[in-house]
């Protein structure tokens, strides 16, 4: 009995040891194991347990459980956060890529000693990578909650102090993603993933073009494929084409490449046209959206194409592009009649091209670096953009195109003009004769521009005819006729007007000011110059008015859409009015001006300003503690000025011509000359404000030697001084002085004088309002009167 409990116990058990090893052990390892158990002749019961304990212990020894060494932990742990971090990107989740970047950044630094010793590892660098790449072509969700802004916020700021601080690796990564001085691990990791992507690569292109190719078909887009062998009808293509164009999922570069290939395969001139003016507008929409441009390669291939379509058009008068009407022509039927010479119309606007590769080619400009020779190069392709140009607007005339169309063209060819000096218009026009044989209608080149602009003020457009005024105004400027371009701006009257205009035309109205500002100081005319650049340089926003540039604010975040329209509104660096230049011209005719006027009014100086922001600069740099020599621009003019206020018309003199800025103004030698007559002159009118008070006569050739001007020139500007009634003194030819009146009405010779005049002004303004309040009470006034007995009846009634 004892032994049948035995027995039955013994099953029982190894039944139970069986499910236990079950439950435990990895099914997959027992599914791929086919071999059958080898049957011992060992008992049953424990003795199976000990026999599989065996086993395992053997298969143990055979394979030992993997050690991980400390580098491979802590990369592990970093992948891990990584492929979280990543799969919250895809779902735009920023809350969770906020949180998972900064756990990624705790263990990079748990990390520390193994990445000094085996440097960064390659799927940190290009996680990161991935993030910026998604975090530049990202558009913000208007109806994304405060705490994801936040948190994309919050990313963005975190990625862009690593990408500055991973720079060399980052450069290391995206010119060779396979890093050789990566693990072999990671190495054989990307190998990995390459073959995978190359393998779904090829899948893909199996699935959707292989059987199309076989049969002489290309897919453009989803499900669909257009036929290009010469087997097929042409326009049946291009239909499909147009079909395609705009949808969602089509790919635009095999469009372009289909329509290539049409054009190459085109027998007659009607089809070479009609592939032309389908292929250009397709170039046009394939701008990559990173960039927001069109590539140079794309571009120029997009002007050459122009181009030809112009050549056809030449060369087969009978075919024209405009806006016509549909009819019921076939496309065969129309190629036919073109090609027996008959007239033959096509829709279409080839003005609207030129005009939008004219935009690229400033957008392009915008976004290139204007301190690299990728600029310069990208430059010499205005060039023959502007013969383009041309070619288009004698084309519209041949074809009597309408006025509008005329006259945008026009437009377009004075704003490639207008900023330009003589030599380069020069150059252009003769780019222009060289190629297309086109005259300048026997007009020289200072009058090219005045030309065009006043053919455009008979325009019915008012945009284009107040930006052909400004245009006018600014070459007029630029040419030094400072009266003429001041007049033109006046009568027109825009500046009542401008503020209601568009922020281009705004822009270029500030520009025209800035060049009659200028144009005013080549001329020796500083108070007008002062006067003119006021407006604009006073405020602090130069870089802003004048489109070059955004000044910087501190706890300002701006949208990505902000940027781009910011963006979009710079004028090209070739474009630029120097704002060193500027600022200084601005400068030193507010100082030609404030000094002197300091002088005469340094009992009331606070109350009688020329130029506030000088004087704000001025007092700043009187407040500073230490002043060493001057660095700057800025730093020159104030050390002239105060040594011109202490009547060193010499030290003011070598402070402004050290400014190295102006050797970039036309006859700059001239202009140095004019500068150091005028510091002169002012430093002459200094010392006489300043020390009048204190003197009862001052003789004219002692003032001419000091500041070395003739006795006639000196004897002009006291003279000058009395007439305008600043200096209270006469001249006596005989004796060839000045004779100084300190006893005149309204002189105030020290401060005591000047606030015992401003007592008395104030004291007669109170005895006047007291004697209107008594006036009042007493009903002596007119004003205050009682009214009669009648008119008393009267209101009572």
């Amino acid at each position: 009995m004892s032994r049948f409990f035995a027995a039955s116990d013994s099953e029982s058990s190894d039944d139970e040891f069986d499910k236990s090893s079950d439950a435990f052990t990895d099914q997959s390892d027992s599914e791929m194991s086919d071999e059958p158990e080898v049957e011992d002749d060992q008992p049953s019961g424990i003795s199976k347990w000990l026999k599989k304990t065996e086993d395992e212990s053997d298969s143990d020894s055979e394979g030992p459980k993997q050690i991980k060494s400390a580098k491979e932990k802590r990369f592990d742990e970093l992948r891990d956060i990584t492929q979280t971090l990543l799969n919250a990107l895809e779902f735009d989740d920023f809350v969770t890529v906020n949180n998972e970047y900064d756990k990624l950044q705790k263990s990079l630094v748990k990390a520390d000693a193994i990445i000094k010793r085996e440097g960064i590892p390659r799927f940190y660098i290009r996680t990161i990578n991935t993030i910026d790449d998604v975090l530049k072509n990202y558009e913000k969700d208007p109806s994304m909650n405060a705490s994801s802004t936040k948190a994309l916020n919050a990313m963005k700021q975190k990625l862009k102090k690593e990408l500055k601080l991973r720079e060399v690796e980052l450069e290391r990564f995206r010119e060779n993603p396979v890093d050789e001085a990566a693990s072999e691990f990671e190495a054989q990791e990307l190998a990995q993933e390459r073959e995978e992507e190359r393998a779904a690569m090829e899948s893909a292109k199996k699935t959707k073009k292989v059987e199309f190719e076989e049969d002489g078909f290309t897919a453009v887009s989803k499900g669909k494929a257009i036929p290009t062998t010469a087997d097929v009808n042409l326009f049946e293509v291009l239909n499909q084409v147009l079909d395609a164009r705009g949808k969602k999922n089509t790919d635009k570069l095999a469009q372009i490449e289909t329509l290539v290939r049409l054009k190459k395969s085109a027998k007659t001139q009607y089809q070479r046209v009609i592939v032309l003016n389908l292929l250009i507008p397709t170039r046009f929409d394939y701008v990559p959206p990173v960039t927001g441009c069109m590539s140079t390669d794309m571009w120029q291939s997009a002007l050459e194409e122009i181009k030809a379509l112009y050549d056809l058009l030449d060369k087969n008068p009978n075919i024209k592009i405009g806006p016509f009407d549909d009819n019921e022509e076939t496309e065969q039927a129309k190629d036919k009649l073109a090609t027996k010479g008959e007239a033959v119309k096509v829709r279409g606007n080839i003005a609207s091209f030129v005009d939008r590769l004219d935009d690229e080619f400033l957008k392009s400009l915008q976004n290139i670096d204007p301190h690299t020779t990728e600029y310069i190069d990208r430059l010499r392709d205005e060039t023959p953009l502007y013969c383009l140009l041309v070619r288009a607007l004698k084309y519209a005339e041949s074809t009597n195109e309408s006025q509008d169309i005329l006259d945008l063209m026009l437009m377009r060819r004075v704003e490639h003009l207008y900023y330009k000096p003589d030599s380069i218009i020069e150059a252009f026009e003769a780019a222009v004769q060289t190629e297309y044989s086109f005259g300048t209608e026997n007009l020289k080149i200072d009058q090219l521009v005045a030309h065009y602009c006043t053919l455009l003020y008979k325009t019915n457009i008012d945009r284009i005819r107040v930006r052909a005024l400004l245009c006018h105004v600014y070459h007029v400027a630029l040419h030094d006729d400072y009266h003429k371009a001041r007049d033109m701006i006046l009568m027109s009257r825009l500046q009542e007007t401008i503020t209601q205009s568009d922020i281009p035309t705004q822009t270029l109205y500030n520009r025209s000011l800035v060049q009659i500002g200028l144009c005013a100081f080549r001329k020796g005319l500083y108070k007008e110059a002062h006067t003119v650049l006021q407006e604009i340089c006073s405020v602090g926003k130069t870089k802003e008015l004048l489109a070059q540039g955004v000044s910087s604010q501190k706890f300002v975040e701006k949208t990505p859409e902000q940027e781009k329209l910011d963006k979009s509104r710079q004028l090209p660096f070739h474009m630029h009015v120097n704002l060193e230049l500027l600022e200084c011209v601005y400068l030193v005719s507010a100082m030609l001006l404030e000094i002197p006027n300091m002088a005469l009014n340094s009992h009331d100086s606070r109350r009688k300003m020329i130029s506030k922001s000088f004087r704000r600069m001025l007092e700043y740099n009187e407040r500073q503690v230490f002043i060493g020599p001057p660095e700057n621009n800025r730093d020159h003019i104030m050390a002239a000025a105060k040594s011109m206020a202490s009547g060193n018309w010499q030290a003011a003199r070598d402070f402004v011509l050290a400014v190295k800025v102006w050797d970039l103004l036309p006859n700059s030698e001239s202009i140095k000359k004019s500068l150091t007559d005028a510091i002169q002159v002012e430093s002459l009118k200094t010392y006489i404000f300043t020390y009048a008070p204190f003197y009862e006569s001052l003789d004219i050739a002692t003032l001419s030697s000091m500041f070395r001007l003739d006795e006639q020139k000196t004897t002009s500007v006291v003279s000058k001084l009395i007439v305008n009634e600043q200096l209270q003194a006469h001249i006596d030819p005989k004796s060839k002085s000045i004779h100084l009146s300190r006893s005149a009405p309204g002189i105030c010779s020290t401060r005591l004088e000047y606030l015992s005049s401003h007592f008395a002004e104030k004291i007669s303004i109170l005895v006047d309002a007291n004697e209107k309040v008594l006036e009042s009470k007493t009903g002596t006034d007119e004003k205050f009167k009682k009214p009669n007995r009648k008119q008393e009846v009267r209101f009572r009634g």
